[in-house]
């Protein structure tokens, strides 16, 4: 006669306490691995931005506007769509807005550190053309970036000179100066849709545009 096997209610309950726990330990490790995550991949754009203006020592004393050519990093906030994001470029043709043949290149998968404005639109899908790291808000669940500092108002970008430098409102540069050299540390501070997970701030310091996280 085939006799059917099933978990007592005790068994039952300890499974339940034991998922839980397992549960409570692993969930805060998984926020702290996406927050360490964002922190390395957003510096390491920003660091490579200043790389680029190092190697690429952008300087034409016939060009009055040749400052606005300066490589930098710039983000982007969509009001309606939440969508948060951030470019690598240079704008060298000296129009005020960069495309996506003036941006830099992925080393991880060759494609474009850029992302169109267009991205913003309800329904807008990514170009495959572009690197989906850019994209914070998709990536890592960022909600907003505020600045402080130097970069208090209202700026969006941090741009690098030949000396590593950084300026910030480059697109302002109408003739050459260094009106705009940051000689107080700037700062871009990022938050999660999830609020378990903690804020961090990364500083871009001034004059010698060091890049590091606040602790």
């Amino acid at each position: 006669m085939f006799k059917r096997m099933a978990f007592s209610m005790i068994e039952l309950v300890m499974v339940i306490v034991v998922i839980g726990i397992l549960a409570s330990v692993s969930i805060p490790n998984l926020n702290k691995n996406i927050r360490q995550e964002a922190i390395d991949s957003i510096i390491s754009d920003i660091v490579y931005t200043k790389r680029l203006a190092l190697l690429d020592n952008k300087h034409n004393i016939n060009d009055v506007k040749w400052q606005m050519t300066y490589w930098k990093w710039r983000y982007t906030l969509c009001s309606k769509t939440n969508k948060v994001f951030y470019s690598v470029s240079s704008d060298m043709n000296e129009k005020g807005n960069v495309n996506r043949k003036e941006s830099a290149i992925d080393a991880y998968n060759g494609k474009y550190l850029y992302q169109s404005n267009y991205f913003c639109k309800e329904g807008a899908t990514p170009s495959e053309d572009d690197s989906p790291r850019v994209i914070i808000s998709e990536r890592f669940g960022i909600k907003n970036i505020t600045n402080g500092g130097s970069c208090e108002k209202e700026v969006q970008s941090i741009a690098f000179d030949s000396f590593g430098r950084p300026h910030r409102g480059v697109e302002s540069y109408s003739s050459p100066n260094y009106e705009f050299l940051i000689k107080k540390n700037c700062s871009f501070t990022f938050t999660f849709f999830n609020k378990d997970i903690k804020p961090f701030t990364i500083i871009i310091e001034a004059i010698t545009g060091r890049v590091f996280v606040e602790k």
